[in-house]
């Protein structure tokens, strides 16, 4: 197929063959990091081991926003093939905040994660797109908050609907800024470091995997005390399939 008769299609499927391309040497690259890390080329010294350090860093985020970025795409084109498989719902959520907790406590932040008593003890969905949604979501509130706490809350609404709330104490989000919260590569005039790809992919992300899944996120409320974005999923009770 050519760009002219499908161009989204298309470009998914360069995407694809592009990130099966750019995998092999990077994951080339780090293997030969690590056996370097380990002394299998004689040992290192101080310098040398920081060198291996920034190789194996950076290598790491690479393959991070190689796949974010591929994901997005494959998400947005209704490319991305998503499982319908029993989970737990409570575990999902605190495993999650688990993965981002070191990086707030580091910061001086409080990171609370809880899930309502009227959620299901077992859904269907997809547990890793949804894993990477609250990811997403976590590790922007933690980069952008700089004191107080974030706050992840699950809930089930009279919809039958999944749904989550993640606030944050932030600077709170400008009108000027509010456009561009969802484009790729946008990160506004601050620029956070974290532990992940850090460039710009996480919400659109989010929001690409939520749609995805039949679901929607959306920024619910910002203020100079705070953010809170909100997500939708329509989540089947494991029992009911």
């Amino acid at each position: 197929m050519s760009l002219q008769d499908d161009p989204y299609a298309a470009l998914v499927g360069m995407l694809r063959q592009m990130g099966h391309d750019m995998r092999v040497p990077l994951n080339t690259i780090l293997s030969t990091a690590d056996m370097l890390e380990q002394g299998m080329y004689d040992p290192l010294t101080p310098r040398q081991k920081k060198a291996v350090d920034r190789l194996q860093r950076n290598s790491q985020r690479l393959l991070a926003m190689l796949d974010d970025f591929i994901t997005t795409i494959k998400a947005n084109a209704g490319d991305l093939t998503l499982k319908q498989e029993p989970f737990d719902p409570r575990a999902l959520v605190e495993a999650a905040a688990e993965k981002v907790r070191p990086f707030a406590a580091d910061k001086g932040l409080i990171l609370h994660a809880s899930t309502g008593a009227g959620v299901p003890a077992r859904l269907l969905g997809d547990e890793k797109a949804l894993t990477r949604a609250l990811l997403a979501l976590l590790w922007n509130a933690a980069a952008y908050t700089a004191a107080g706490e974030v706050a992840l809350r699950a809930d089930w609404t009279a919809n039958a609907e999944w749904t989550v709330a993640l606030r944050d104490t932030g600077r709170g989000i400008t009108e000027e800024e509010r456009p561009h919260l969802f484009e790729p590569f946008w990160r506004g005039e601050e620029r956070p470091q974290i532990p992940t790809a850090c460039a710009g992919l996480g919400l659109p992300l989010a929001r690409a995997l939520c749609e995805a899944m039949g679901g929607r996120l959306m920024l619910e409320t910002t203020s100079a005390e705070g953010s809170t974005f909100r997500l939708y999923l329509p989540l089947s009770r494991a029992e009911d399939a």
